[in-house]
């Protein structure tokens, strides 16, 4: 279920549970957990689709994730990019898996940071995306929590 409405996202949380970060690409998904109260977003892994696809479920389940917060791809101007094609055709395959709630995110400049430094890896920059991701949905979160 992809849902655009946090407090659709949420009606089923325990506010327990943990939530899974995805910043999607072509060649890497980058992943993110977060901590145990939901403040802090910790870098997870780097795997292709077809790995996260394949352990989708096992990641969830050892992590105890609620639900899954994927980056929403739109140029500059607020337009869809063209990579929501692509992000979209990836839900579907995740749902085909097993119907995780999904929630989209803005992620507009998410990874733009850590690609021009030279510091982190070429994997780290994708986790490190999905920081930045799970990081603006755990402030809604608590600003949703706290209404």
């Amino acid at each position: 279920m992809v849902v655009d409405n946090i407090s659709e996202f949420l009606i089923n949380n325990t506010y327990r549970s943990k939530f899974l970060a995805i910043d999607f690409g072509l060649k890497n998904l980058g992943l993110a957990i977060s901590d145990q109260t939901n403040l802090i977003a910790i870098p997870f892994k780097t795997l292709s689709e077809r790995q996260l696809l394949n352990e989708i479920i096992k990641i969830v389940e050892s992590n105890n994730i609620y639900g899954i917060i994927i980056g929403k791809p739109y140029n500059l101007d607020g337009s869809d990019s063209k990579m929501i094609v692509n992000v979209n055709l990836f839900i579907k395959k995740i749902l085909r898996v097993q119907n995780f709630p999904i929630y989209l995110i803005d992620e507009r400049l998410s990874s733009k940071h850590y690609k021009t430094s030279t510091k982190i890896s070429k994997k780290g920059v994708h986790e490190k995306s999905a920081c930045l991701i799970l990081d603006d949905f755990l402030a809604l979160y608590h600003n949703y929590k706290n209404d």
